[in-house]
């Protein structure tokens, strides 16, 4: 009981403490105005400018202008960039925030320059990250491989934190000459740039290459060919990578020596024409099916052809699988 009367007592003697400090606060703004002294120019790290960032006050004790220092005032510029703030609006910042701008003093100039920190981005980070990314995700061999002139902007400005990033490759990308990457950068896990990243794919690899003259539907021999060494981002798709694919074949155009072949410059031999009977394979798991068919088109091997089954009477699309064979898929 004692204690609770004690408490009792402390309180009106508490409100009149802290009615005594509000009203020192009071008086002090009410007999000697604030002084808030603005500096020329400072360098923030955050996305906004307070009051105690760009001046200091005087004049009045702590508990007092802590509430003003913290009033925000402004944005503050993108990363590695610079604005200026004035006085006149700072003070229709704090008149917004509840505060009598008459009983401040506003000493310093007249704008206050601002510039914002920033964190660049590193070309020895960035740049074997992405080599790492191609030869990860590339169907090429490593060592025929060379990756160069990789590019990207490293001029971007960041906001300083902790920098991760994250390498995302376009869809269907085949990894050959000339390739663009996705480049996401994250500061302190939050994503805040996207951009993109280029790089020359070189992959050397072995093709065909005519070593003597070949005339019009000649046949290609061996002796006629050769194997060289070359870049694939520079040749077309149907560059002959193999030798074997073009032997015994006829050209369809005359074709000079150091001529890298094609394989439109020749033309596979038809192994089934119009009329012809084949035997049409069926493979159905461990199960080998056999028919006969009659060809209504020529075709060369791995072509498709269309063929009339004699047993049924029915027309059906089969490979060519060689002389007077087709083939059938389930």
């Amino acid at each position: 009981m004692k204690n609770q009367l004690t408490s009792r007592k402390s309180r009106p003697a508490l409100l009149l403490s802290i009615f005594g400090v509000f009203f020192f606060a009071v008086t002090a703004l009410a007999s000697s105005p604030i002084q808030l002294t603005f500096k020329e120019a400072v360098v923030i790290d955050q996305d906004v400018v307070r009051l105690a960032d760009v001046a200091s006050l005087s004049g009045v004790p702590k508990a007092v202008s802590a509430p003003i220092e913290t009033v925000r005032v402004a944005t503050s510029p993108l990363p590695g960039q610079t604005r200026f703030l004035s006085l006149d609006y700072i003070r229709i910042r704090l008149k917004q925030a509840g505060f009598q701008t008459d009983a401040m003093k506003f000493v310093g100039p007249e704008d206050v320059q601002i510039s914002r920190k920033a964190a660049a981005l590193s070309q020895e980070t960035i740049i074997p990250a992405v080599e790492k990314a191609i030869r990860r995700q590339m169907p090429w061999h490593r060592e025929t491989v060379i990756i160069r002139n990789i590019r990207f902007n490293d001029d971007i400005k960041l906001p300083t934190g902790t920098l991760t990033h994250r390498i995302i490759p376009n869809r269907n990308e085949d990894y050959l000459g000339r390739t663009t990457l996705a480049l996401h950068l994250f500061v302190d896990g939050e994503l805040i740039k996207k951009t993109w990243v280029n790089a020359d794919i070189c992959v050397m690899a072995d093709v065909v290459n005519v070593v003597r003259p070949l005339g019009k539907h000649q046949r290609i021999t061996r002796e006629d060919l050769a194997l060289m060494r070359a870049d694939l981002s520079d040749l077309p798709s149907n560059t002959v990578r193999d030798i074997e694919d073009a032997l015994g074949n006829r050209t369809t155009q005359m074709i000079y020596p150091g001529t890298i072949l094609k394989t439109g410059m020749y033309a596979l031999p038809a192994l089934v024409k119009r009329g012809d009977i084949v035997k049409i394979v069926a493979n159905a798991g461990p199960m080998t099916i056999t028919a006969t068919g009659k060809v209504k088109q020529k075709g060369a091997r791995g072509e498709m052809v269309h063929v009339i089954n004699t047993d049924s009477n029915r027309v059906i699309t089969a490979r060519v699988i060689g002389p007077g064979a087709v083939e059938v898929e389930f």
